[in-house]
């Protein structure tokens, strides 16, 4: 009798352990499940970023002033998509598109001044570099340049965490460029 009374005390022992352990599992499981499946973060190393607008792109300013002898113009807006490795898309991922200067060119996003805009892709794994700001809606990068009659490079990079970086190279003719 005294050995079933120690032989139970250890088995409900080792059950109390047993249910502890398959508890602390099964919390491990599901916030291993969960912190996989945000966007952007779970199957990254299997999407793809790629351009959608042509890499290679070209803007002949206008409109120049005593500010901006050089002109003034807008980028068409790049495209990129984003897709898994079954080609298709994936949508909800923020995707950061940035522009770069030169001495003599700027650009930047009207409204926000800025050299960046951060978007999400749409159902179809889309995302642009058009403003979203509600009073320049859809436009592209704003271009400016302090001199004329000359071409320079800028360049807009597309990017997602854990994703490639996808170059476009912006041509800009300066008013005056050419004649």
């Amino acid at each position: 009798m005294e050995y079933l009374k120690s032989h139970s005390k250890t088995l409900y022992g080792w059950k109390r352990k047993m249910s502890l352990l398959v508890c602390c599992l099964s919390i491990l499981l599901t916030l291993t499940l969960v912190s996989t499946t945000n966007p952007g973060t779970a199957y990254a190393d299997s999407w793809t970023l790629s351009a959608v607008s042509p890499l290679e792109q070209q803007v002949n300013l206008y409109q120049p002033s005593s500010i901006v002898p050089g002109g003034r113009g807008y980028m068409v807006p790049q495209k990129i998509v984003i897709t898994d490795s079954l080609g298709r898309p994936v949508p909800n991922i923020p995707v950061t598109f940035e522009v770069s200067s030169t001495s003599y060119i700027t650009s930047v996003m009207r409204g926000s001044n800025s050299k960046t805009i951060t978007v999400r892709t749409d159902s179809n794994g889309v995302a642009s570099a058009a403003n979203t700001d509600p009073y320049f809606l859809g436009e592209g990068f704003q271009v400016y340049s302090r001199m004329p009659g000359i071409m320079q490079t800028l360049q807009v990079k597309a990017s997602s965490p854990g994703l490639n970086v996808v170059t476009f190279n912006v041509k800009v003719a300066t008013v005056g460029y050419g004649t």
